[in-house]
């Protein structure tokens, strides 16, 4: 039995956790706020879980693994934190994210439904496309009712024997010797250092991680017009309509009807930006993407903002990266949540010698 370090109690953080406890080894976690910190990435009333990946083929396949390691965690939660609506991309022109989807699917045989435009806007009565329009839905996919699952994955965890110290923030890093110092003076060693920061990766690690990108990214709770409301939570999640980045969770379990639009970021680090909104301003920029789609658009009405931060590289790849003792997980751009359990178990794996580090390098980087 080793003893396994790990920084930051987000998605990945605790599922490595998981995974080293059942595997046998005495853990730690260190998170630098309470347990689940509402300031981590990972923390918000849901995500969503998908398999619309444009080209990115592996990915797409991670996808199928994911959903395992998800119904793994809830045999452990003895709940199921996901609601399957399916995800649906929309097509508006050649080439763009839902064109490259559909090659991909048909290229590693994905089940999938191809929707001309009535059709789409039959199971989307809320929204109007315009002539040419199409889609493609795949099953399974959806909502993760993420401020459940963190609090479920912190209790089980503790109940476990996991070690978790909240309020105990890491300011040095011996990645050589896999010893951490806290703010306190205090130091923590192991035998295996796993570090998941998210954003705060390049305060802790600056003469590696000092250039890498952080963004700030704020997404929007609406009240729907009346007429769509239930057509919202009947409806496929979206993943993207055309190429604009845009996405939705519906109103499942009480979490509201979640709008995103990825282009609406800046680079920011979260302790300098902080994390309150503009609601007026903010959310008429990202509801302004929809305009052309959404029925009856001037009644949706914002309700509140979420904002976090990520680390976001233009290849758009998770990078793993292991030097002495430590492991660094990084690169999330947002979409590591979903992929949480599997990367813990994946982790695990690879400390366990049952794959070696260069493999998990590929797999997480998609290759």
């Amino acid at each position: 039995m080793s003893h396994i370090l790990i920084i930051g109690a987000g998605i990945v953080g605790l599922s490595i956790g998981r995974s080293a406890k059942r595997a046998g080894h005495s853990v730690t976690v260190l998170e630098q706020g309470p347990v689940p910190n509402p300031q981590a990435a990972s923390v918000d009333r849901h995500r969503m879980i998908r398999y619309p990946y444009g080209a990115a083929a592996g990915y797409t396949r991670m996808v199928s693994e994911a959903f395992g390691a998800w119904e793994r965690l809830w045999a452990d939660l003895g709940a199921r934190h996901f609601e399957n609506t399916g995800a649906i991309a929309i097509s508006l022109e050649r080439g763009d994210y839902a064109e490259k989807t559909l090659a991909t699917f048909r290229d590693i045989g994905l089940p999938h439904d191809v929707l001309d435009r009535r059709a789409v806007e039959d199971l989307c009565p809320h929204l109007t496309l315009p002539k040419g329009a199409w889609g493609v839905t795949a099953f399974p996919g959806g909502p993760l009712f993420a401020a459940d699952i963190m609090a479920g994955l912190a209790r089980w965890t503790a109940e476990a024997g996991v070690t978790i110290e909240s309020g105990a923030r890491v300011v040095a890093l011996d990645e050589a010797e896999g010893r951490v110092t806290l703010a306190d003076g205090t130091t923590r060693s192991g035998d295996a250092v796993i570090v998941a920061t998210g954003a705060w990766l390049p305060r802790l690690l600056p003469e590696r991680f000092g250039t890498l990108p952080v963004y700030r990214q704020a997404l929007v709770y609406v009240d729907p017009p009346a007429d769509f409301a239930e057509s919202w939570r009947r409806a496929p999640s979206i993943a993207v309509i055309g190429d604009h980045t845009g996405y939705t969770l519906p109103d499942l379990r009480g979490a509201g009807l979640k709008i995103g639009y990825s282009a609406h970021r800046r680079q920011a680090m979260p302790d300098v930006a902080g994390f309150e909104a503009d609601l007026a301003t903010e959310s008429a920029v990202i509801l302004g993407a929809f305009r052309p789609y959404f029925n009856q658009f001037q009644a949706y009405r914002p309700l509140r903002m979420q904002v976090g931060y990520y680390a976001l590289h233009p290849s758009r790849r998770f990078l793993f990266e292991k030097t002495g003792r430590s492991l660094v997980i990084t690169r999330c751009d947002g979409q590591m949540f979903k992929f949480g359990p599997l990367i813990g178990e994946r982790v695990v794996a690879m400390l366990d010698g049952h794959q070696s580090m260069s493999d998990l390098a590929r797999w997480a980087a998609g290759e």
